[in-house]
């Protein structure tokens, strides 16, 4: 009987502990929170390489984006800038991408720039120096609202989209998860008919590492350096001596 109990109670603290974790699961953290998480998870070095090995049919692409800072206007201290760069054999776009808060969601604000040749290798710069002068940011944006699921974000600017140079409109569909992005851009002519609807896929590449790890790495390098010279010269010492 007494067996009895203590599996009975066993059973039931399994069951209220993961009931408690499923709890916390469905959960959002509040949205300071998720603006950081989403631009953290976007935030890299990106390309569908994986995708184009399964079908050929797919266009390479890399898109590859940094942290910035907006200089000349007064934005909230939430906002999260990157500069943005994706490349294919067939075309080139440079943008600026802001997430904040919005009422129940992350904002994604996607702008253009007046002279995108002006920030090529910003990347490169270390992360106080790129700066962003919001003079040669186009002011219009397109938007679209994040929605935290339990491991990604989903957001659609679907039906109405964006309008296009053309007189068309561009209808977004994104997925962001870490380690990954999924679009599906919808681009329409300005009679209305779809011209381009091909997903892509990406996948994080290979990132270059922080600097602190660079740090660590060269000091353990250091070390061992000074442990083969230390004993290299005790070696030479020995040999004199005899």
């Amino acid at each position: 009987m007494n067996k009895l109990r203590v599996y009975t109670l066993t059973v039931s603290l399994l069951t209220f502990t993961f009931i408690q974790q499923s709890h916390a699961a469905t959960i959002a953290p509040p949205l300071s929170e998720q603006v950081k998480q989403v631009e953290r998870w976007f935030t890299g070095s990106f390309d569908n390489a994986q995708q184009v090995a399964s079908n050929s049919s797919v266009p390479l692409v890399s898109l590859s984006d940094c942290r910035v800072q907006l200089a000349g206007i007064n934005s909230a201290d939430e906002t999260q800038n990157l500069y943005l760069q994706e490349k294919s054999p067939g075309f080139e776009r440079d943008r600026l991408y802001s997430f904040s808060q919005g009422n129940s969601a992350v904002t994604l604000s996607i702008r253009s720039f007046v002279n995108q040749g002006l920030l090529n290798g910003i990347c490169n710069l270390p992360e106080p120096e790129r700066i962003v002068n919001y003079d040669n940011v186009v002011p219009i944006s397109c938007n679209l609202d994040l929605t935290r699921e339990p491991s990604r974000y989903v957001g659609t600017n679907a039906p109405s989209g964006c309008p296009t140079s053309t007189g068309g409109k561009a209808v977004t569909n994104i997925a962001i998860q870490d380690g990954s992005i999924s679009v599906l851009d919808q681009i329409f002519d300005a009679t209305g008919n779809l011209i381009s609807n091909t997903p892509i896929e990406y996948r994080k590449s290979d990132s270059i590492p922080e600097p602190s790890f660079i740090l660590g790495f060269l000091s353990l390098g250091t070390w061992a350096l000074f442990r083969k010279l230390k004993s290299l010269s005790k070696l030479a010492l020995k040999n004199q001596s005899m």
